[in-house]
């Protein structure tokens, strides 16, 4: 089975340290199993077992963003209980009509978000 997000990610972190999967999994106090099935999907990432990494692997607050947006991609779900009422209710919006949406909808959403000063 292919990697999630995070385990791409958690492979990335071990390449740029030369570390192996057992070697991760020694370091964070769990079975390599148990890891392999994280990267995998099959088994969820504890809060824990994210804040070991981030600690044990002194990820900056950059990596520490993009390990999260990778958990969120790989459990496929958006954790927004720390927006505002009125950022929930956006996002909730969004998220029920989003099937509805065009491609050009999409792309004009996504020049919004990244920032383009095109957005018409």
């Amino acid at each position: 089975m292919a990697a999630t997000a995070l385990g791409k990610f958690l492979r990335k972190i071990r390449i740029d340290r030369d570390e192996r999967l057992y070697d991760m999994a020694k370091r964070l106090g769990i079975s390599s199993a148990f890891l392999s099935g994280v990267e995998n999907g099959h088994k969820k990432a504890s809060a824990t077992l994210i804040n070991n990494i981030i600690d044990i692997y002194n990820l900056d607050i950059e990596q520490q963003k993009q390990l999260k947006d990778a958990l969120s991609l790989s459990e496929n779900k958006i954790d927004i209980s720390q927006f505002s009422p009125q950022k929930q209710e956006a996002t909730l919006m969004f998220a029920r009509k989003f099937d509805e949406l065009t491609d050009e909808q999409i792309d004009q959403i996504k020049n919004i978000l990244k920032g383009d000063g095109d957005n018409h």
